[in-house]
């Protein structure tokens, strides 16, 4: 089975061609009536095929910035000078995750004299662009995932948005994840625990059960010792310094939060846990993929059995001829109560938007029955709102078969802020744990940083620490 994912850099180009030449219309620097470039120049001149070109100019033709003229070309068309403008902040990934592209050009459909700019904000250092453009008047609203927006909140800015009525509608546990102070500040449009996923095929050659919640770590890497026998591949692959894939083992061990600088051992358990899983090369690769998007590729072309995953990343499996499915992640111990990180993603209005009952009604459309009722149909994604999320989805959508048990699972969901410290002291963390895993440092060491770190209560961005040269 082939497998290419070069989606990232090349939806890069196609949104950079839309917004180039959206806010040069916008701007008045296109003048209506006047034609864009022929389709092989602009395609020249941003790096893509005559096809994606279209494609961009089929976007700009709903959101009813140009026409296609056959056989002319595309004008740029008059605008009603009545029409508003919402500019809305959020990631890339958002285009795949609940194909938040199509959710606007509905939205623009159905108010013809409202448009929204889609802006990506930096991944690498989101809340600070966000804050920025909103500082600057450019954004109306602003997507945040969970931990982002709990790193918002730590950074003292939730003043900047407004606060929303809650929707009882909406799973609320979605909706915990952006409440602060006893406000809401974001309505939830779609969320997911982290999972198992599984190739079906590969238990089923190696004569094994598949996976279930009643699984410890120790029993998955039992199998994947007998599913790396097999061929050429390994059992599981995941990235383990991933801010959404480590903090997994730290809450299945942390029980309580610990107090002052006292490190829950079972949490340091859970460390020793994944530092053997992904220490074992017989069963875990020594590849260092740049994102999820080479996790999936590794487990669509066969070469691990197991990976972990969100609803969100099966999103790239949906069209492929693959036997998967999914389950709970495996507890530490035998009998330990099933607990796995939970990512939201919300939509925040911001509160001096100079268009905010556009921007609230936006913000309103995307939690919708509308809009959720798309996403269910058209991706593997969660709705937020449970009369979406608890429906069967239409056919021709390659679902896994255990796709409805997240709602056994909710009592299991937790936070990044579950753990207990900011989300500035996880990326600290993070960096610690690589240099443990590289035997840069010592578990020891490591269990001293941590307990610094927790006693500083996870304020200081540069703590105190021992020696990282052992």
């Amino acid at each position: 089975m082939s497998y290419k994912s070069d989606r990232p850099s090349f939806q890069d180009r196609l949104d950079h061609f839309v917004n180039v030449i959206r806010t040069e219309i916008v701007n008045g620097i296109r003048q209506e009536g006047t034609y864009l470039p022929a389709e092989s120049t602009l395609a020249k001149q941003f790096q893509l095929s005559n096809k994606s070109i279209r494609k961009g100019l089929d976007q700009l033709v709903d959101e009813g910035l140009i026409v296609k003229i056959d056989r002319v070309g595309s004008m740029v068309t008059t605008r009603a000078k009545e029409t508003i403008t919402l500019n809305f902040g959020c990631s890339l990934s958002l285009t795949t995750d609940f194909l938040i592209d199509e959710l606007i050009t509905l939205y623009m459909q159905r108010n013809p004299g409202i448009r929204v700019r889609r802006i990506t904000l930096n991944h690498l250092s989101y809340v600070k662009s966000g804050e920025e453009m909103i500082a600057n008047g450019l954004l109306d609203v602003v997507a945040f995932n969970s931990p982002q927006f709990q790193e918002w909140t730590e950074e003292g800015l939730t003043p900047l948005l407004e606060p929303l009525t809650p929707d009882p509608a909406l799973y609320p546990i979605a909706e915990e994840a952006f409440q602060f102070d006893g406000a809401t500040y974001a309505k939830p449009v779609s969320f997911s625990p982290v999972v198992l996923c599984y190739n079906k095929r590969h238990f089923a050659d190696a004569g094994l059960h598949e996976p279930d919640s009643y699984w410890t770590w120790d029993d998955l890497i039992d199998a994947s010792v007998k599913l790396a026998k097999l061929r050429d591949r390994h059992g599981i692959y995941f990235l383990p310094a991933s801010e959404n894939r480590y903090p997994v083992f730290l809450l299945q061990g942390i029980g309580n939060p610990p107090v002052g600088s006292e490190v829950n051992p079972r949490m340091m358990e859970g460390l020793r846990k994944l530092n053997e899983l992904i220490g074992n090369r017989e069963v875990f690769p020594n590849y260092w993929a740049q994102g999820n998007d080479e996790t999936i590729q590794l487990f669509a072309e066969g070469q691990v059995s197991v990976i972990l995953c969100t609803y969100f990343n099966l999103n790239e499996l949906a069209h492929l001829p693959l036997d998967y499915d999914i389950c709970p992640l495996p507890s530490l111990r035998r009998g330990d109560p099933q607990k796995t990180l939970l990512l939201s993603i919300g939509m925040s209005l911001v509160r001096h938007s100079k268009s905010k009952e556009a921007a609230r009604q936006f913000v309103e459309f995307l939690s919708s029955s509308t809009a959720q009722n798309l996403i269910r149909d058209r991706t593997i994604s969660i709705p937020a709102r449970k009369e979406a999320a608890e429906r069967p989805p239409i056919d021709g959508l390659k679902c896994p078969s255990r796709y409805a048990m997240f709602r056994e699972m909710l009592p299991s969901f937790a936070y990044h802020s579950d753990i207990g410290l900011p989300m500035k002291s996880l990326r600290i963390l993070s960096k610690w744990l690589k240099e443990y895993w590289s035997d840069m440092i010592t578990e020891k060491t490591l269990h001293e940083n941590m307990g610094e770190l927790f006693a500083a209560g996870g304020k200081s961005s540069n703590p105190p620490t021992k020696s990282t040269v052992q």
